[in-house]
C-alpha cells in the first residue's frame, strides 16, 4: 500500500505519465466509436480515475451512480459527489436500487442498464480478482455484450500503486473507508453480498454510530457481525 508522499513521488515518473497518456487515448478511440455512452461510477478510487480522465474528453458525458437505502450510511458519498458537482458539474444520475441488506444477485446491473445506451464505461481492473482478470483477458477492455451494448474497461492493467499516484497527485476526493483503512480498502454504495461480513465490521470499527443506524435500517446486520 503506498503512501500519500511516496504515490506523489511514484506520478512523477516516465512509466506512470505513459500509463494515463495510454490509458487517456484509449477513452478517447472509445468515445469516437461510439454514440451514447455512460460512466457506471461508484466514486471509489477505481472510478474516479477513471472519471477524470474521461472528463477531460467527454464533460457532458451522463455518469450514472447506483444508491441503496443504506449508501449514505456506508460512507460520505454526498460530500464525494458535491466535490464533482462543484469542481466539474458532472451529469449526475442516481439510480436508486431497493431492496434487502443482502442484495439481489444482478438486480443493480439490470437498473443501470435500463435506457437508451449503447456503450458504458466502468473502472474494473485485472489486480482486483482472479475472475475479472479471466474476463479481461477473455473479452479485451473493449467488448460487445450480448445486448449489443459495449462494455469499456480503461482501467484494466492499471495496478494500486498507478490508481494512489493519481488520486493524489490530481488531489481528487476519497470516501472515509480509504482514509481510514487506507488505499486498498474496497467500498460499495450497497452492502456487496461477496464481503457482507468485511463491509459491516469495517463500518463498526470506523462508526460505531453509522453502524447502529444500518441495524436500524436492516435488523438483520447484526447478525453478521
Amino acid at each position: 500500500m503506498m503512501d500519500e508522499k511516496s504515490a506523489r513521488l511514484y506520478a512523477q515518473l516516465d512509466q506512470f505519465k505513459y500509463l494515463v497518456s495510454k490509458t487517456e487515448r484509449f477513452i478517447a478511440w472509445s468515445l469516437r466509436q461510439v454514440k451514447n455512452p455512460y460512466v457506471a461510477c461508484s466514486f471509489g478510487k477505481d472510478s474516479s480515475v477513471m472519471l477524470h480522465m474521461i472528463l477531460k474528453h467527454a464533460p457532458n458525458i451522463v455518469v450514472r451512480f447506483a444508491t441503496h437505502p443504506e449508501t449514505n450510511i456506508l460512507d460520505d458519498y454526498p460530500g464525494v459527489i458535491e466535490w464533482w458537482v462543484k469542481n466539474y458539474s458532472i451529469k449526475l444520475q442516481e439510480i436508486y436500487c431497493d431492496g434487502g441488506l443482502v442484495k439481489v444477485k444482478h438486480h443493480q446491473r439490470k437498473m443501470l442498464n435500463e435506457g437508451n445506451w449503447d456503450a458504458f464505461f466502468v473502472g474494473i481492473r485485472a489486480q482486483e480478482s482472479f475472475g475479472r482478470r479471466v474476463s479481461l483477458k477473455t473479452y479485451s477492455k473493449y467488448h460487445q455484450l450480448a445486448n449489443g451494448r459495449i462494455k469499456i474497461c480503461p482501467m484494466a492493467w492499471w495496478k494500486e500503486n498507478d490508481v494512489s499516484a493519481y488520486i493524489f497527485s490530481k488531489d481528487l476526493p476519497l470516501l472515509g473507508k480509504y482514509k481510514f483503512e487506507g488505499i486498498s480498502a474496497r467500498t460499495s454504495s450497497g452492502t456487496p453480498r461477496t464481503h457482507i461480513h468485511e463491509t459491516l465490521q469495517a463500518l463498526k470499527s470506523r462508526d460505531l454510530q453509522k453502524f447502529n443506524q444500518l441495524c436500524d435500517l436492516f435488523e438483520d446486520a447484526k447478525y453478521y457481525v
